[in-house]
């Protein structure tokens, strides 16, 4: 017996993240915007809606806020982005971001590819519980 339905169209992705995207509304994805209320929040994409494909808008861009929530930021341009108190963070700001990126990651691969710290480090959680245990049986 043949399924139901037939074939399913292929999902688009969930933000659009090309630089063409993101153009009208001054900004890069993974580029750290300044709210109004002082609010850094990195850009993850532009969502566009069923409406703004078939109408060609640009859509509405979308940003991480702290503590992973993610939310749409209203401004339709560069313009009302400004007008609206949005602005890009500080160059050197993006700089201490990457190299934080990238020493999180190098210390990563450094961890899973030198057995000896990875034993030690077992060994240093384990001394660290011995001695948490010891100290509330004095108690």
């Amino acid at each position: 017996m043949p399924k139901k339905g037939g074939k399913k169209k292929a999902k688009e992705p969930a933000f659009l993240t090309a630089a063409t995207d993101t153009e009208p509304f001054g900004c890069n994805v993974n580029d750290l915007i300044v709210t109004p209320m002082g609010i850094q929040v990195t850009v993850i994409g532009v969502k566009k809606s069923e409406y703004d494909i078939y109408n060609q808008l640009d859509g509405t861009l979308w940003a991480t806020f702290p503590g992973g929530f993610n939310s749409p930021l209203r401004a339709k341009s560069a313009e009302e982005f400004e007008l609206q108190g949005y602005r890009r963070a500080h160059e050197g700001i993006h700089i201490l971001r990457d190299k934080q990126v990238f020493e999180v990651k190098r210390q990563e691969l450094l961890d899973a590819h030198n057995p000896i710290l990875q034993e030690a480090s077992k060994k240093a959680k384990a001394d660290k519980k011995e001695a948490k245990g010891a100290k509330k049986k004095k108690k």
